[in-house]
């Protein structure tokens, strides 16, 4: 995946946390990723960076959020976002937030596929989202994991124009590409997760080392829900923080490596 300076609409074009202990998250994630975090003294809202590049945000649960658990989540850009909500009604999706104005001139709505995956929708300047991707420190992909898969598919082509690829052989996963881009995947939520656990979307995230970043998560009170495996994509591990969030950390220069 490139290196945005500018975000086209229907891309994915943020990430962010929203955490139970803001301060404790903040200095979790620097200490994890090598990110510093820049706040601007006027807002809540934290920019976490790597080698000065933005790469995600974070902010502190509030009262007014209700019972949202800590979580990651994606943002898309797009054009209009009261013309995205209705599409997404129309496509037998959920409204969870409706859109509302952010201090820096663009509008944020938060909607749901048909299987429950919540996603968020941001609407403004181009020029705002992550500057750097698939590099250490910053988000390299995105995973829908779905309860309905098809109903999954059908959503993210008509809302946001996305085409669905299934991958090659046995493994059931499907590519979401946008203008013929690999943008994203989806595939069937795990038989060893929990019925109550929701359909939902996860960040993957670049480090240097998988291992190495493993252990420093586990020792300073995040788990393991699947330990570093290598994969075709590069040696994988599915994380949660010490708080509940959950996300994968992948070392994509072992990429193809045996195992």
């Amino acid at each position: 995946m490139p290196t945005y300076e500018r975000h086209e609409n229907n891309t994915i074009s943020w990430v962010d946390l929203a955490a139970k202990d803001l301060d404790g998250a903040l200095d979790f994630y620097r200490g994890l990723m090598h990110w510093t975090t820049f706040n601007d003294g006027e807002t809540p809202y934290h920019i976490f960076q790597r080698d000065g590049a933005a790469v995600a945000g974070a902010m502190e649960l509030t009262p007014e959020m209700g019972e949202m658990p800590p979580i990651w989540s994606i943002y898309v850009s797009v054009e209009d976002a009261d013309a995205t909500i209705a599409s997404a009604e129309a496509a037998g999706g959920s409204v969870f937030q409706p859109p509302f104005d952010i201090p820096d001139g663009g509008r944020i709505a938060v909607i749901g596929d048909p299987a429950g995956a919540a996603i968020c929708l941001f609407e403004g300047m181009q020029e705002n989202g992550m500057s750097m991707l698939d590099e250490p420190g910053a988000p390299c992909w995105f995973d829908c994991m779905s309860r309905d898969v098809k109903a999954a598919k059908a959503f993210y082509a008509a809302v946001f124009g996305w085409d669905a690829q299934a991958m090659p052989g046995d493994f059931p996963y499907t590519v979401f590409l946008h203008e013929g881009q690999p943008l994203a995947g989806t595939m069937p939520m795990p038989d060893q997760l929990p019925a109550e656990v929701p359909s939902h979307w996860v960040v993957n995230f670049s480090v240097d080392d998988t291992d190495v970043a493993v252990e420093y998560l586990v020792s300073n009170g995040g788990s393991v829900l699947m330990p570093p495996t290598d994969t075709m994509f590069g040696r994988s591990a599915s994380v949660m923080d010490p708080w509940g969030s959950t996300f994968n950390m992948i070392d994509r220069s072992k990429a193809d490596a045996p195992g």
